[in-house]
């Protein structure tokens, strides 16, 4: 019976996506039919692909466009010359307002052709001159392109193919060399028809790299932009804006280095963002009674999540230097502390990892999600032993469930330089924007991070502050079916789950799940039935018009946290710990003293070397300086004595100053 019920499920998730219909040649341009697959997959969107045949491709697009899971057509350019002018009327008017993509359009694409279609606004495709400089895509503004409006893509060729605008087209993307801007993605005036040119595949390397999103985009900007429009709801999209400022270190004392806790609040509430404390649990005894009552006072603006255990250096690194067996008792003694900080402290926290300095290794994620923590936050999210994932999905999504099906998130340090272009893609793509910094940050003032959050506001003006565990809850995917329920790709153990609509409706949950062992799901506290077979978990809760319901993954472990000693005992830990807070609160306080930590901090194994380097020098000097004392003290530790033997005899003594005056 549950292999009956899986089986309608499955099905049920496969059959409520919308689909586009592609038609193109037999063993036509691979590239283009590429491009739209991989994009249209990243939506969530079934392709059927026509290969035209004469005589039966009209018949068979007549067919599919009856569907109301249709939601648009891509046409490859190669086949308009064997569309007669009374298919291609039929084809326009069976769905008006149906978006069209005409894909794949090069120079050798007929002018008359690509007249008609537009009705007259695009006159014909052109090759450009070869560049001899990098040159980029522009993004025009508009509600096609939404938060990419005016922005600016790397563009990888020396050489496209343009559009030569003769009407009223409206250009959507152009690829600017020098002064010049080429149309390569534009729209007929008054039509829902797009033409898109020919952009032939590019070789992008596959690294954790965050900022490779922008190449990987815009590689596929075309049908990425294209299909964004054309799906809407229908495509895999975020429940939300989302966005979360992290500080890295600080204790809740007053102040904290250049940071003044009711000063930083002040700006988050006039800027509207949110600051999460990256707390580490070796502080959970050290709260000023003041600050931690500002903290409960103001949980819309301010919070707690873990940042390792003691933030000793490379606390999770490698196991052949921080074995597999300390990181795990790390992991539960962080959450016994936090337990305790809690206690004393009455402010909540998020179970959400922030590993010191770098990311752990694979194997480490699967004991925080036995371990019930919720996420891990890093600048990578790609564990230090791992390969990165290929693929659309890893490459432009922040979050990811390639790693013991555990969420990892990548943020971006706002201490350096961030692109706009990266957080439009975000932005346009409802990926959460998550920034971190260092108290250092502040030196040039307490509101050092508002230039970031007024641009993060103006350019998605419905994004939500919320903290880290608030933002991985609403970690998932959705899309409107059919039938009016929604289909839900969780990328979080943990979600909070709203009906929007005005009726009730069905929510079709799917999450990946590596996990072997025993685990429970529960909605709202109270256990609910759920299918599990391979690595796919399923279940479907029925919501509410304008109700909520909170669905958890919870893991099975036989943890008591209870009993786990929480305890200072290691004195390396304690000398680290206490040389970490004169750092931030003293040394920084100085020009020359937050070079030397930004310096160290890039160049660690340098300074240790010359650390080394000069402690031997000292060691040396200091070996000189006690060997030359010693052997003055020798030269001069004796006196002469003359004495007389018993014959009359004169002979000399060398006899210790100290004698001579018993």
């Amino acid at each position: 019976m549950a292999c009956v019920a899986l089986c309608l499920i499955l099905f049920s998730l496969h059959a409520s996506a919308a689909h586009i219909l592609y038609i193109g040649q037999s063993g036509g341009h691979n590239d283009t039919r590429g491009q739209v697959s991989v994009a249209a997959a990243f939506y969530g969107l079934q392709v059927d692909d026509v290969k035209w045949q004469h005589g039966r491709t009209a018949s068979l697009a007549a067919r599919y466009l009856n569907e109301p899971s249709l939601v648009a057509v891509v046409i490859e350019a190669e086949v308009l010359p064997a569309l007669s002018s009374y298919q291609s009327i039929a084809l326009l008017r069976r769905r008006p307002g149906l978006p069209l993509l005409i894909a794949g359009i090069n120079d050798g694409t007929a002018p008359a052709l690509l007249k008609y279609w537009s009705s007259g606004s695009i006159s014909a495709c052109l090759r450009s001159p070869l560049a001899h400089a990098p040159g980029h895509y522009k993004i025009a503004v508009g509600n096609v392109t939404q938060q990419l409006s005016g922005a600016l893509l790397p563009l990888e060729r020396q050489q496209v193919f343009y559009l030569d605008l003769s009407g009223n087209a409206q250009t959507i993307i152009q690829a600017s060399f020098a002064d010049s801007g080429l149309p390569v993605l534009a729209r007929a005036a008054s039509h829902n028809v797009f033409f898109a040119t020919e952009q032939p595949n590019i070789d992008i390397p596959v690294t954790p790299d965050p900022y490779r999103q922008q190449k990987v985009f815009a590689a596929l900007a075309s049908p990425l932009i294209f299909l964004h429009y054309a799906a809407g709801e229908r495509a895999w999209h975020s429940p939300g804006a989302y966005a979360n400022f992290t500080f890295d270190d600080a204790w809740l004392r007053e102040p904290y280095g250049y940071v003044s806790f009711p000063a930083l609040l002040e700006q988050a509430q006039q800027h509207g963002f949110h600051v999460t404390i990256a707390f580490i649990p070796w502080n959970f005894d050290r709260s000023q009674p003041d600050v931690a009552a500002l903290f409960r006072k103001h949980p819309d603006r301010l919070s707690i999540c873990i940042h390792g255990n003691n933030h000793v250096h490379q606390e999770f690194g490698p196991f052949s230097t921080h074995p597999f067996e300390k990181q795990i008792r790390d992991i539960d003694q962080a959450l016994a502390r936090m337990e305790k900080f809690k206690q004393l402290t009455k402010v909540s926290y998020d179970p959400v990892m922030i590993f010191p300095h770098s990311v752990s290794p694979a194997a480490t994620f699967s004991v925080l999600q036995r371990d019930n923590y919720l996420a891990t936050v890093n600048s990578l999210n790609v564990p230090s032993d791992a390969s990165t994932p290929p693929g659309l999905d890893f490459a432009l999504r922040t979050a990811t469930l390639q790693f013991s099906s555990f969420p990892s998130l990548r943020r971006y340090s706002a201490e350096t330089d961030i692109s706009p272009s990266q957080l439009a893609i975000d932005a346009f793509l409802g990926n959460p924007m998550l920034f971190y910094a260092h108290e250092s940050f502040f030196a040039s003032g307490i509101g050092a991070f508002n230039r970031t959050a007024d641009f993060v506001n103006q350019l998605q003006p419905s994004t939500q502050w919320r903290s880290l565990g608030d933002i991985v809850q609403h970690l998932y995917l959705e899309r409107l079916r059919d039938d009016g329920n929604i289909d839900i790709r969780a990328l979080s153990g943990s979600i909070r789950l709203r009906n929007d609509q005005t009726r009730n409706a069905t929510f079709f949950i799917e999450k990946r799940e590596d996990s072997s062992g025993p685990l429970t799901v529960t909605v709202d506290g109270k256990p609910f039935p759920f299918l599990k077979t391979g690595t796919q978990l399923t279940l479907q809760l029925p919501i509410a018009a304008g109700a909520a319901r909170l669905v958890e993954i919870r893991y099975q472990n036989s943890n008591n946290i209870a009993a786990i000693d929480i305890s200072r005992s290691s004195l390396e830990t304690n000398a680290i710990r206490l040389l970490s807070d004169f750092r931030d609160n003293v040394v920084s306080n100085t020009g020359s003293g937050r070079w030397f930590i930004r310096s160290y901090s890039e160049h660690g194994s340098d300074w240790n070397v010359a650390f080394a380097l000069l402690l031997f020098i000292a060691i040396l000097l200091l070996g000189a300086y006690i060997y030359l004392v010693r052997r003055k003290s020798h030269a001069g530790s004796t006196l002469p004595c003359r004495c007389h033997d018993a014959s009359g005899h004169q002979f000399a003594l060398q006899l210790p100053p100290k004698r001579l005056h018993r």
